[in-house]
């Protein structure tokens, strides 16, 4: 009993924390960071060998100079469009990025060069572990995060709301209906937990709730038709299963149950926010260049 009440508690403020973060940035940056950093922590740690400690600290330089990248690319963008919208004031779009794109990319490019020093200049036996373990924590862990960021700054904070609400459905769905109907092991080697029952149902209760946000006012001033909301609800569900699975085969291989302890009754950052990850850019994706 204990157990469920802390599990819902940390939830709530979980959740809580989420919502907060779509409607102010003054949220949304710190969290942003504090995933990032705990969450590369979390991985590095379900490997922890002598060699990828110097990987480790070089790895956190390169995540704080991507993130920061892209976050003060997002809001250069917004503060753009925002100028652009009120006629004779602000910055044309274009000659701000003209202006700023430069020092972007050399943020970025001083982040790669960043994972690849470990490799380079300290004595690996195993460089391509040691390379494997920083690309992946940018790409896995970093970018989507930023690319979270990009996607609130250019639409509405609505169309991001409805990103985690699908997500949340999709997860619980999936566990409730599995654990009524699961019959058939979706990838047992890996997750024993999941069955295609849960998923399917879980597909039909996500777009079902998908269609019903597309006509509730707030979330349409996303700008999305229903069947934009419908697009990303199967997105959310197929990707965000990926990443799922992408966790749970590293936490077995691992030898780990949870990725970490932060979360009391959930575990660590990435057994939360591992579905978030690896759906973000395919709907972004989705939404710049189909709404």
């Amino acid at each position: 009993m204990r157990n469920v009440l802390t599990r819902t508690a940390s939830g709530i403020v979980y959740i809580a924390l989420m919502v907060a973060a779509v409607f102010t940035p003054w949220v949304a940056v710190p969290l942003a960071f504090f995933f990032a950093l705990v969450g590369i922590r979390e991985l590095y740690k379900m490997y922890e060998t002598p060699e990828l400690r110097m990987a480790y600290a070089f790895t956190n330089i390169a995540s704080g100079l991507l993130m920061l990248a892209f976050l003060n690319f997002s809001l250069h963008f917004f503060m753009a469009s925002f100028a652009n919208a009120m006629p004779h004031t602000g910055e044309p779009f274009a000659v701000l990025c003209d202006s700023v794109l430069p020092g972007y990319f050399m943020m970025i490019l001083i982040a790669l060069i960043a994972v690849f020093i470990p490799v380079f200049f300290c004595k690996q036996e195993h460089p391509v572990k040691v390379l494997g373990m920083g690309l992946l924590s940018l790409v896995w862990i970093v970018l989507p995060l930023s690319v979270l960021f990009m996607l609130w700054c250019s639409n509405n904070p609505s169309q991001v709301l409805g990103f985690f609400i699908l997500i949340w459905m999709s997860d619980t769905a999936a566990y409730v209906f599995g654990s009524l109907f699961g019959k058939h092991k979706l990838a047992p080697s890996i997750s024993p937990g999941k069955t295609w029952e849960g998923f399917l149902c879980s597909c039909v209760v996500t777009v079902g709730l998908a269609v019903g946000l597309s006509y509730i006012p707030f979330f349409q001033s996303a700008g999305l038709k229903v069947w934009h909301w419908i697009v990303v609800a199967l997105l959310t569900e197929v990707f965000g299963l990926m990443g799922d699975l992408l966790e749970s085969m590293f936490k077995r291989k691992a030898g780990v149950k949870d990725s970490g302890k932060i979360i009391p009754g959930h575990g660590g950052v990435l057994d939360r926010v591992d579905s978030i990850l690896f759906a973000t850019l395919p709907v972004y994706l989705f939404c710049l260049f189909f709404s």
